[in-house]
């Protein structure tokens, strides 16, 4: 395994790194706080149509967040670089319009607000990650990227209780005004993407090229290494599902923790996990070689989902403390669903030497996650199941961390059967 440490004057990092890292942070910040605030509320005393609100409104966004990752894998894997900026811009100013329209609508309509705040709002993320992909240091920017992951989601959260709790906010108008309230830093972050250089020759040469895909490249990519990428998108479909199970309902499990009254611990619990997830995630920077780097992602996959379904016996059997479970839990399913961002799909294109971009990979894998998503939530609400929030959560990760595991395994003897017949290729800075 090669590995590379950053000690010399022109491998210490460019002013320009430092721009994409807080400006792909501060920018994803900002759509979190216009897509997931309005999850600090719990609507107890509001029905739809004798369901629970919460669940009927979680739905809807996330409905619409899934047709956004599905336009998304043409739109995104197409956008040329100079209209980047223009549509962040767009999408998230009619996302944050769509929360003033909830918080003025009646209560029937609300879950279509919410269905149009999330149709924009899912593109987001490939249009950031487009400034970071195919450089020689992306794992450390996707790493500044994917922190918004953790951190920001409860950060938020707590901004929209605080809304609620300390200036008695009302619970529908809460989510405009936090939205409102990070929108000029949206727009600064955005600014600041604009302004970061190109691509330099080295991190062409450490990387595949970088080039919008139509649909002829996108085919011709599934022609010649469908099999892998299938079984990556189930592994990150399955991620996918119990991260965000875990997100959209994290009040909920607090409250049948007995901890309601602490909503500091949804941020609090957050950072560690964050800090570990990231230094671990960041890492990979330091691994030069493709192969290696990519067989490092999926092995520590391998080891998180061994990690959830022991620690969550553990926690059934009463011998892991609530908040200790949500903490290792988090760093659990965020580590390898983190490493899906910051290397294993970007180290899966430069492994194969592919002139493309990761936003056909995220947004084939984003786009079916999130059908995953919707269809468990749907399934909880409709089959009149009993079974609690959190036990429920754990019944996901004991499911979910086994069948990865599986897959993963065959996803490492699938590349290691297909290398034998290949020249392994190592690129040198």
């Amino acid at each position: 395994m090669q590995i590379s440490f950053p000690l010399s004057r022109k491998d210490l990092p460019h002013k320009s790194t430092v721009l994409l890292m807080v400006g792909a942070f501060t920018c994803y910040t900002g759509m979190y706080a216009v897509r997931k605030s309005f999850l600090a509320g719990q609507y107890l005393n509001t029905e739809f149509y004798g369901m629970d609100l919460k669940t009927i409104l979680v739905v809807s966004q996330v409905l619409g967040y899934m047709f956004s990752k599905f336009v998304g894998i043409k739109l995104v894997s197409e956008m040329a670089a100079h209209r980047r900026g223009f549509f962040l811009v767009v999408l998230l100013s009619f996302g944050l319009l769509m929360l003033l329209a909830f918080a003025i609508l009646p209560v029937n309509f609300k879950p279509y607000a919410l269905f149009l705040n999330g149709l924009p709002l899912g593109m987001v993320f490939g249009l950031v990650f487009s400034y970071l992909e195919g450089r020689k240091n992306t794992e450390l920017l996707a790493a500044a990227l994917s922190a918004t992951f953790i951190f920001s989601t409860g950060f938020v959260k707590t901004v929209g209780i605080w809304l609620i709790q300390s200036f008695g906010v009302g619970e529908f108008n809460m989510p405009f005004l936090t939205g409102l309230l990070f929108f000029p830093f949206f727009l600064l972050s955005v600014k600041m993407l604009s302004t970061s250089r190109e691509r330099s020759q080295e991190d062409l040469i450490l990387r595949s090229e970088r080039v919008p895909m139509g649909g002829k490249k996108r085919m011709e990519f599934l022609r010649q290494h469908g099999l892998v990428f299938g079984a990556l998108v189930l592994v990150y479909v399955l991620l996918t599902i119990m991260r965000d199970f875990r997100d959209n309902f994290m009040v909920e499990f607090w409250t049948e923790l007995g901890m309601e009254g602490k909503p500091e611990l949804m941020t609090m619990t957050e950072i560690p996990v964050a800090l570990l997830v990231l230094l671990i995630a960041a890492s990979g920077v330091l691994i030069r070689d493709n192969r290696n780097a990519f067989n490092y992602g999926i092995w520590l996959s391998i080891v998180c989902c061994i990690g959830i379904v022991v620690l969550t016996w553990f926690f059934d059997k009463g011998a892991v403390s609530p908040v200790w479970w949500m903490v290792i839990n988090g760093v659990g399913l965020y580590l390898p669903y983190i490493l899906f961002h910051c290397l294993i799909f970007e180290r899966l294109l430069a492994l194969v030497r592919f002139s493309g971009n990761v936003g056909f990979l995220f947004y084939t894998a984003d786009a079916l996650g999130y059908t995953g998503s919707v269809g468990v939530m749907l399934f909880k609400e409709f089959s009149n199941s009993q079974v609690e929030w959190i036990t429920f959560l754990g019944i996901l990760n004991q499911f979910g961390g086994i069948v990865i595991t599986s897959v993963c395994i065959i996803i490492l003897v699938v590349l290691q059967f297909k290398s034998k017949n290949q020249p392994k290729l190592v690129m040198q800075p």
